[in-house]
């Protein structure tokens, strides 16, 4: 019963953050009618009709998305920050020597650009088969007036605050509660799917999960949320603002390498982030070895 109790708990971190995120939608919605209903009938200039069109319009700006984003990520950061803090054990304030090694942050800064090309191709071949899925999340970019150029602070709210809310929900909080009544695989697997969900559209669920699964990998093996943040930071800097600078191509030759250069630092970028999590371990283990265990004639 237990067991049943602590799996069930795992979905709740996403039935919270998802009513969160109405919560700041509708927060403000109502704000800024009361502000265009009071600045009109201030003015005068306006009837009741023409203050909902106004109101429409906004709502459908990248402005107005904006600002929701901010709400919800300041509002996510703080009620999941506690709960990973208070729950699970989350450190803020880590030993830096004993908790980052420089390859394993050398394997974070190779798995930006693999994790990046590996789930474009995933969502192009996606794409391909099930066309009406990319119709849809094209869609909600324009519905969500996201379609145009972003500007400054939507880059940063993507960038910092995005990566900062999600990994707490979804690997600090999720994820540890997932290995509570799961082995780490399956609470690994889970946890992406979840994450994956969250997302709402297709397109974006499955490179979601795929994302999430390498970090969950990374948070854990790492042993530090820090590690996937600083991933999800990357992957989110190359998507939103080094991917239209750097050419893909469309020939033949530049889709094989391009593809094979995505498994290459994947790949490269886990083995290297691994060892270095590895010499970390080790190094705590030989600090921590008594003196009189240290064989003679070392110093």
């Amino acid at each position: 019963m237990k067991k049943l109790k602590q799996f069930l708990f795992i979905f709740v971190p996403l039935l919270l953050v998802i009513a969160i995120q109405f919560l700041a939608t509708y927060f403000a919605m109502g704000l800024s009618l009361l502000i265009e209903s009071g600045w009109y009938s201030v003015t005068g200039s306006a009837g009741f009709l023409d203050i909902v069109d106004d109101a429409f319009s906004l709502w459908s700006s990248q402005r107005f998305n904006t600002g929701v984003l901010l709400i919800y990520n300041a509002m996510s950061i703080a009620v999941f920050g506690l709960w990973y803090y208070c729950r699970y054990g989350g450190n803020y304030r880590p030993a830096l020597r004993q908790t980052f090694h420089p390859a394993a942050i050398a394997g974070i800064v190779m798995l930006m650009p693999g994790t990046q090309y590996l789930t474009t191709y995933i969502m192009s071949f996606v794409a391909a088969l099930f066309p009406h899925w990319m119709d849809a999340y094209e869609s909600l970019l324009e519905t969500a007036g996201l379609d145009d150029q972003i500007s400054i602070l939507m880059v940063v709210c993507s960038v910092i605050f995005a990566p900062f809310c999600e990994e707490l929900v979804f690997r600090g909080v999720t994820m540890h509660q997932a290995k509570k009544c799961l082995p780490f695989w399956a609470a690994n697997l889970l946890q992406a799917l979840l994450f994956g969900i969250f997302h709402m559209n297709m397109i974006q669920g499955i490179y979601a999960f795929c994302l999430g699964l390498v970090l969950g990998y990374v948070c854990n093996r790492g042993g530090s949320i820090y590690y996937s943040i600083l991933l999800h930071m990357l992957f989110n800097f190359w998507g939103t603002v080094l991917s239209g600078l750097i050419p893909f191509g469309d020939t033949t030759f530049s889709l094989i390498f391009w593809f094979l250069f995505g498994i290459a630092m994947t790949v490269g970028g886990l083995i290297v982030f691994t060892s270095g999590i590895r010499k970390l371990q080790a190094a705590g283990r030989s600090s921590a070895m008594p003196l009189s265990d240290i064989p003679s004639g070392t110093e």
